[in-house]
């Protein structure tokens, strides 16, 4: 009887998660958008699996029809703020106008030749080695999304230490494939995969941040996890280390610099020189997820510059191919070298018309002038809603680097409780009055703003004018 208890249980659980088309229907219905999108939302549900992003982000997104710089207009022509760039891949603008002639250049000379060198691909690597801001040699291996870098790094970490074990922090993400659905501690992730979960040798820790300390009832941790973490190594008593005896059984710390998908979390500069050490102290590599923080998002080309670290290894996609899809992990040269030839293939891996695209956003994001930009234009987003939290008391804390930013909304700022029911009306509202973006918070209470690394301050005040009435009525309503 218990286990058919059991057995029942993670079906019921699955019950919970799970959508009607009827559920969805009312949804779209309930939208502020258009007929014609509301129509395309409801084909949309006809034909794809409810299990895809959109409805778990939203209550409904908008169908996009077209964009342009700093904008996205629905199939209704309703225009948009994007404070998407589609999840920090549009770094300089939808369709911009350089790096469209760019890929339909490249286009009309090839398109396609295999996971096999071509002249952009060539260029490519050279420019990620020369930039990687790694003191030693360093070489480069191509995959096509964010979790085949991730997926790629395990696996050359695993082969060049000959250890099983990977540690990542919970709230990290790392994609959601079976190879890299266990370094990504989202548990409503976890469940899909039931019954068989993909986190064999993998371990986790938490990240420490400034906001929420451990001894709060709305808690989170300070630099004593890292602490933690190392007591860990000290001893004998966990899979990972017997240290007296000189053993060590984990291939290599992996996370984040900043936690993303989480809800735009940036941890102390002290939390990677502290990753750094306890690596060089038990012999472990080091290996940085650049995929959203990185490439100038922060203000620097590769985030983990703030804590004036070097990686053993890093992964980056998403903004790399200014739209289309690519990733690569970027190692120091003995790491990748001890593979022989024919140990990673994928059919699209280093696609030329990506690779095209990536010789040009790099070249962009990665000068000195442009970076001052970012920082300059960074300044006033912060500002804006440093001026928004002396207006609004529901703004409990501000995460801010370049253009990476992190609102954390709370009932009270006393207490921090969290202001869940607020800020998915923030969303709700934002969306009916022309502002896309993302909600998370490991308390459902964030929203993480990724605009366009040169986005016009004139379309940052316009947003901050609509977040300023969304927020007053919020707050009337919930505080």
């Amino acid at each position: 009887m218990e286990y058919r208890n059991l057995w029942n249980s993670a079906f019921k659980q699955r019950e919970k998660m799970s959508v009607t088309k009827e559920s969805l229907e009312k949804r779209i219905n309930n939208s502020a958008f258009g007929e014609e999108t509301k129509e395309l939302l409801k084909e949309c549900i006809k034909y794809e699996s409810y299990g895809g992003m959109a409805w778990a982000l939203f209550s409904a997104v908008p169908v996009a029809e077209r964009a342009s710089g700093s904008f996205v207009y629905d199939a209704d022509g309703k225009e948009y703020i994007d404070f998407l760039s589609g999840f920090s891949v549009n770094q300089l603008g939808n369709c911009q106008e350089n790096l469209t002639r760019i890929i339909q250049e490249q286009a009309a000379k090839l398109t396609h030749y295999f996971d096999l060198p071509h002249v952009e691909r060539v260029k490519l690597s050279k420019k990620l080695c020369e930039k990687s801001k790694i003191s030693v040699p360093t070489k480069v291996a191509y995959g096509v999304t964010g979790s085949d870098a991730v997926e790629l790094a395990v696996r050359a970490a695993r082969y060049y230490t000959g250890k099983p074990n990977i540690l990542v922090a919970y709230g990290d993400y790392h994609g959601v494939t079976y190879g890299t659905m266990g370094l990504t501690s989202k548990g409503g992730m976890q469940q899909n995969f039931y019954p068989v979960t993909p986190d064999q040798h993998v371990g986790y820790f938490h990240m420490p941040h400034p906001y929420r300390t451990p001894n709060e009832k709305y808690s989170g941790h300070g630099m004593e996890a890292i602490k933690n973490l190392e007591r860990g190594l000290e001893g004998k008593e966990t899979p990972y280390s017997d240290y007296k005896a000189g053993l060590n059984n984990v291939a290599a710390i992996f996370v984040e610099p900043f936690q993303s998908s989480a809800g735009y979390y940036i941890p102390p500069v002290d939390y990677l020189r502290e990753l750094r050490r306890i690596c060089d102290r038990f012999g472990i590599l080091l290996i940085i997820d650049e995929i959203q923080a990185g490439l100038g998002r922060s203000g620097k080309l590769w985030a983990f510059e703030h804590s004036g670290i070097e990686p053993d290894m890093f992964v980056t996609s998403k903004a790399l191919g200014g739209g289309l899809p690519i990733s690569a992990v970027v190692a120091k040269e003995d790491i990748l070298m001890r593979w022989a030839p024919g140990a990673h293939v994928s059919t699209q891996a280093g696609n030329v018309l990506a690779c095209a695209a990536g010789n040009y956003v790099l070249d962009v994001v990665s000068e000195p002038e442009f970076l001052d930009h970012v920082n300059e234009i960074g300044a006033h987003f912060r500002a804006g809603w440093e001026a928004l939290q002396d207006k609004h008391p529901s703004i409990g804390w501000i995460d801010n680097l370049g253009l990476y930013t992190g609102i954390e909304f709370v009932l009270d700022r006393e207490t921090k409780e969290p202001a869940i029911d607020l800020t998915t009306y923030v969303l709700d509202e934002s969306i009916a009055n022309g502002m896309l973006f993302e909600k998370g918070g490991y308390y459902y209470n964030r929203i993480q703003l990724i605009p366009s690394l040169n986005m016009d301050v004139s379309v940052m005040d316009e947003a901050f004018r609509r977040f300023d009435a969304i927020l007053t009525r919020a707050e009337k309503l919930f505080l």
